[in-house]
């Protein structure tokens, strides 16, 4: 089976060579890799034309943020089984293997994923997992239930799409959004297919730790794609179980808005975002912030929340 990583490029010339070694290192061996360089203004384009393996090729674009490139990518993919990659983070030796695995086991009406482990900027390119391609995998039957139960348990990647399931939705990831745009393909994929999923840490995802307020203030607002999933969702049946689970995930990310307006100092934002919410269920979620607004001063919140990021990660 012919996979297709799909890699958007935008000035990380010093970690591209990492990210391509990996795929070149994988167990499965039909692959392709498709960069795509989003107008790039440093070396990194001249380090993808430097690697001597024909399977890698180079598509180039003016900048147009990394939606449009990933898309751009699908158009250019030739294999059956898709994949993603970030230019600045690198895949274990069997995640491939793994993915082709699943999607011969699901033959159909399924997409696919394994856990990640967050590196820290600076680590060594090394994943705990060393071990072979796992064999025991998840179908899970309602996907939004386990991602508001759990938070995010896999990242873009993770991901292995059929061609054929991801071509229809093309443009999969909405173009000019900044926040949420790969779950917003996840969400639509999850409406139509269920989730094949494989819980080892087969791939990294690079984070920076000395940021970690910049989770408080990057939920300023709600995603689009949760009020784009909401108004999908109020069209559902009423007896569709994913209906209820994908309102309390609405909700959830609601509550999530209101504490980081609470951390800003505006209570009265944050209540009336808590009301809102309301309307999903008052999950333990939604309590604990209408605890934080009545009590806590914002010195003591933001304290509480960045401690909750660093020790609820996957």
């Amino acid at each position: 089976m012919l996979c297709s990583v799909i890699i958007p490029l935008y000035n990380k010339a010093p970690y591209i060579e990492a990210a391509l070694a990996s795929v070149l290192a994988q167990t499965h061996a039909q692959w392709e890799v498709v960069v795509v360089d989003d107008g790039s203004t440093d070396a990194g384009a001249q380090r993808v034309l430097a690697c001597s393996d024909a399977r890698v090729r180079l598509v180039r674009q003016p900048n147009g943020g990394v939606s449009r490139a990933r898309n751009r990518g699908i158009a250019e993919a030739r294999g059956e089984l898709i994949c993603f990659l970030d230019a600045d983070d690198w895949y274990g030796p069997v995640y491939l293997e793994t993915m082709v695995r699943m999607a011969q086991q699901y033959r159909a009406g399924a997409f696919f994923a394994c856990g990640f482990e967050r590196i820290p900027d600076g680590s060594p390119a090394v994943l705990h997992y060393q071990g072979a391609a796992p064999r025991e995998t998840q179908l899970l039957d309602d996907f939004f239930e386990r991602r508001r139960r759990v938070g995010p348990f896999f990242c873009t990647n993770s991901v292995a799409v059929r061609r054929t399931d991801l071509l229809p939705l093309q443009p999969c990831f909405p173009e000019g959004e900044s926040a949420g745009e790969d779950q917003d393909l996840w969400f639509r994929l999850a409406e139509r297919l269920k989730l094949g999923f494989a819980p080892e840490k087969l791939v990294a995802y690079r984070v920076d730790v000395a940021g970690s307020l910049c989770a408080v203030e990057a939920v300023d607002v709600l995603a689009p794609t949760f009020t784009r999933l909401e108004q999908r969702a109020l069209c559902w049946p009423a007896s569709d179980p994913m209906r209820a689970s994908a309102l309390r995930l609405v909700s959830d990310a609601r509550v999530s808005v209101a504490r980081a307006a609470l951390a800003r100092g505006r209570r009265g934002a944050a209540l009336a975002g808590l009301r809102r919410a309301a309307s999903g269920g008052m999950s333990r979620h939604w309590w604990v912030t209408l605890a934080l607004c009545c009590v806590l001063p914002t010195a003591l919140v933001i304290k509480w929340q960045m401690w909750r990021e660093k020790n609820i990660r996957p």
